[in-house]
């Protein structure tokens, strides 16, 4: 029997579809949006949350299901139903942002569809945007479950994972994100189960698609989860070398259109 055709495209953002200014890749959404007119599922998986990847599946032309939040969110389409809500259980996420608050750390902490930022000096309180918001303290927001925690800076990344690896293991994870260097950029925490590989899967099935009918395209450790799902993976040339090593394919770089080189690459040029 002949392989099934690729059906499925699961695209990250940041560092793929993107370029390193945070524009759409014109030549690669452009090839995206021909392979969704042409009944491709355009699946935008993203550690973003949904009021930043909506517009992009619809400047994609993409119906197809949405994995946001790292995995934390899995919509039927960028209109909806929800599939999938995972946050971080709150007692966890109030512990995390406890020990942060103690030694003065500044967390970026999504609840719902708002990011709060802890104040950092002379910055106002309130509201900055629609989804963004300034809180004095970390745990101020922890009276939701929150759906992801990001870190920066040294010496809080370190410090902080290994808090949530003692602490909360059972209840949340961490993720670090890495620059094309493979020197560190941030830490993401978020629940068990909360991943894109997980994500991917539930989408698949309720597409009733295989496995081999999808292709990933990533850059970061934390496309590495879907990687391993699809049938077909491809890394960004900027990805650190951790990434390219685990793909299929190594396209060039988000600057260079390398999601349009690998749907070229993958006869996925439907122009």
């Amino acid at each position: 029997m002949s392989p099934k055709p690729i059906a499925l495209i699961a695209i990250d953002l940041d560092g793929t579809l993107l370029t390193s200014s945070g524009e759409l890749a014109s030549e690669s959404a452009l090839g995206l949006k021909q392979a969704a007119s042409h009944g491709v599922a355009v699946v935008v998986a993203t550690t973003r949350n949904p009021h930043f990847a909506v517009p992009i599946c619809r400047a994609l032309g993409s119906t197809a299901p949405l994995i946001c939040s790292n995995g934390a969110q899995v919509w039927g389409s960028p209109d909806g139903p929800v599939w999938t809500y995972r946050p971080i259980p709150r007692e966890a996420a109030q512990a995390i942002a406890q020990f942060a608050d103690e030694n003065g750390w500044g967390l970026a902490t999504t609840v719902d569809q708002t990011t709060y930022y802890r104040q950092r000096p002379g910055q106002a309180l309130g509201r900055l945007t629609a989804n963004t918001s300034v809180v004095a303290n970390n745990s101020d927001v922890m009276t939701a479950a929150p759906l992801r925690i990001l870190v920066w800076g040294d010496p809080a990344i370190p410090a902080l994972r290994t808090y949530c690896e003692v602490t909360v293991n059972e209840a949340c994870y961490t993720e670090i994100y890495l620059h094309a260097d493979g020197s560190i950029d941030s830490l993401g925490i978020f629940a068990r189960g909360a991943d894109k590989g997980t994500a991917l899967r539930l989408v698949l099935d309720r597409l009733k698609l295989d496995a081999d009918q999808a292709v990933a395209f990533g850059d970061n450790l934390a496309d590495l989860p879907m990687f391993a799902v699809a049938g077909t993976s491809v890394a960004m040339a900027n990805a650190p070398d951790v990434v390219k090593q685990k793909a299929s394919l190594v396209a060039p770089s988000n600057d260079d259109n390398g999601v349009a080189w690998g749907l070229a690459r993958l006869n996925l040029n439907l122009g």
